[in-house]
Parts: structure tokens; C-alpha cells; sequence
């Protein structure tokens, strides 16, 4: 501890102790798990083709009938806008003249006060990648709040979300029989040629609690072991806790950012993993001359002091859309009791 001048009397000393600092739960699950890649493109519009492609069995014919004929693919353009994020901080001298620095009795310095505004920058842009994408996979909207950009994925593909009543307030449901539903449907509707051997289900707390405690999961719940699994306990930061049953594995999600769940109460969404190009993050160039019709990068920073050097000015953006290429692979998972 550091002894310095009382604030209460002017004559006194006192102890200063640690600072208490008090920083937002960085949620980031949906990243950590890799589900959306990420691809940088160098223009502010995104234009994605798809190919319907069509398979017939062949049939017989009679030596020298006319051959049946083959079809082509059918294909359709779609095109999707970049919304445009910015975030701009300064650094006056009064930030610094006269101050304390964070967490000790020196004095503050430019360099400390522009790395903790730049630091707060990246947090608020990963924490709205991860709201974004949470936004995508849940109601299939583009994340723009202020309406800049208004784009629905079912919509623009002409996709009906399936969606799976686990009636987890029965107790003679048979959950695994839900869960084979679900998977069946990714499976038949996944439309990449590939065979999905791994899912996940990103589950709102209540509806994780009402998993396991039905009856059909709850012996298996109290068995599963912890030792190995030790997200089930909330160890380390205590973010989420993850259940295997089925095959199917489950994860509790409870982020949200300014009292906004990130997965609405009283649903999960069933999303298979290792997919090609499935669901993608694409970030277009920062508005400025110098960056036009190059690849975008996740996050752009720029300071530079005005004239008088009375203030440094950050100016930042990240500009990204993400967008589940075949919105039909996620399942939306509810229980009606």
C-alpha cells in the first residue's frame, strides 16, 4: 500500500489500497467456438450467388430412342449491404494535467490514456461482433439498430426456420427423439455434400434448467463428469456451463449486453459445426481514401492531434456483415410448458 495525502483532511495521510475496478463480462462464446469465419472483401456491398443444383435418376431406354435430357443448375444472385460501425474518443489535456494514474499515485501520462481508450475501442467492437452475430443466428437479422441496413437471411433466401417443440414441462417426452428431429433436419437441408458429425445448441438459461431437470435427462445430467467437462461447474469465468446427451451438446449462454439477452428466454438454436462456408463474417475498408477497393480488416484505429494541439482525436470503425449462407441448417429449439 501507498501512503498519500487525505482527501477528507488536508493535514492527513491515508492508505491507498488497489482500485476497485468494475469492467463488463466480455461475452464471446459464439466466437471462442468458431462458428462464424471470418473473410475480408473490398467493397461495401456483398454479392453472393447460389446454385441450386438438381439430381435424376437415370432411366432405361430403347437402343436408339431419343436420350433424356440434362438440366442445368439453377442459379440466383443475392446482394447484401456492409453496415458501417464507427466509434470516435479524444484525449484532452485536462485528461491528463493534474491527474492521477489508474491503480497508483503517479501522474498520468498521453500514452496510459490512449492505450485505455483504445482498449475500451476493441472491447466495444468485439462485444458488438459477438451481439451481431448472436442477432444472426437467432432471428436471422442483420445487426444495424439504427436501420442503415435492413436485411432478413430467411427472407432474402425464401427459407421457414424449422423449429422443434421439446415439451420439456411433460415428463414422458422423449428428448433424445427431439434432438434426432432437429439433427435430422441439418442433416437433410445442410445442402454442402457433407455429412455433419458435430453440433451444438446454444441454449437461454431457463431453457437449459428445464433440460436438466426432465426426468428423461436428469440421471444423465447428474452422472456426466465433471472432472473432464469443467465448464459445467462455471469454472473460470463463470460464463456458461456445457452438457453432452445424445450426442448432442448443449451450452448454457447467459451474455447479454445492456440488459438484452443474447439468446431470447425460453429458446436454444441447434448449429452444426466444421460446415463449409456456412456461416461467414465479412468486413469491408475503412471509409478513407487510401483503403478504397482494398480487402476490409476487422478493425480500423486513427489518431491524429488537431493544429493547435489541443486535443488528440481516435477515430475508429469496424464494418462487417454476418450472414448464415444456408439459414435452413439452424434449428430454432423451444419447449411450449
Amino acid at each position: 500500500m501507498t501512503t498519500v495525502r487525505s482527501y477528507q483532511d488536508v493535514f492527513g495521510l491515508t492508505d491507498y489500497t488497489e482500485s476497485i475496478i468494475q469492467i463488463p463480462n466480455s461475452w464471446g462464446l459464439i466466437n471462442e467456438l468458431g462458428i462464424f469465419s471470418n473473410e475480408g472483401v473490398a467493397q461495401n456491398t456483398l454479392t453472393v450467388e447460389s446454385t441450386a443444383g438438381t439430381l435424376g435418376l437415370l432411366v432405361d431406354k430403347v437402343r436408339g430412342e431419343r436420350n433424356a435430357v440434362n438440366k442445368d443448375d439453377t442459379r440466383v444472385l443475392r446482394a447484401f449491404a456492409i453496415p458501417h460501425f464507427p466509434l470516435d474518443d479524444a484525449i484532452k489535456p485536462e485528461d491528463i494535467q493534474g491527474k492521477r494514474a489508474f491503480g497508483g499515485d503517479q501522474a498520468e501520462t498521453e500514452a496510459a490514456v490512449m492505450l485505455r481508450k483504445m482498449e475500451r475501442i476493441r472491447r466495444n467492437q468485439a462485444a458488438t461482433w459477438e451481439f451481431a452475430r448472436a442477432k444472426m443466428i437467432t432471428s436471422g437479422e442483420v445487426y444495424a439498430p439504427n436501420g442503415t441496413v435492413v436485411e432478413n437471411v430467411y427472407t432474402s433466401f425464401g427459407v421457414t426456420r424449422k423449429e422443434v417443440d421439446y415439451v420439456l414441462g411433460t415428463a414422458t417426452t422423449e428428448v433424445i427423439a427431439k434432438s434426432e428431429e432437429a439433427l435430422a433436419h441439418i442433416q437433410d437441408n445442410i445442402l454442402t455434400g457433407e455429412v455433419v458429425d458435430r453440433v451444438v445448441v446454444l441454449c437461454a438459461p431457463d431453457f437449459f434448467a428445464k433440460l436438466i431437470a426432465h426426468p428423461k435427462v436428469v440421471e444423465a445430467y447428474k452422472y456426466y463428469t465433471s472432472a473432464q467437462e469443467p465448464l459445467r461447474n462455471r469454472l473460470g469465468t463463470g460464463i456458461y456451463r456445457r452438457f453432452v446427451f445424445g450426442s448432442i451438446e448443449y451450452v448454457e449462454y447467459r451474455g447479454s449486453f445492456n440488459g438484452q439477452a443474447l439468446i431470447p428466454a425460453g429458446t436454444a438454436y441447434m448449429i452444426p459445426l466444421g460446415t463449409t462456408d456456412t456461416f461467414k463474417t465479412y468486413f469491408g475498408p475503412a471509409n478513407r481514401f487510401e483503403y478504397v477497393n482494398t480487402i476490409g480488416l476487422e478493425s480500423y484505429l486513427f489518431s491524429f492531434r488537431n493544429p493547435s494541439n489541443t486535443e488528440i482525436t481516435l477515430q475508429s470503425e469496424t464494418n462487417f456483415l454476418n450472414l448464415i449462407r444456408r439459414p435452413q441448417c439452424v434449428v430454432k429449439l423451444v419447449t411450449s410448458n
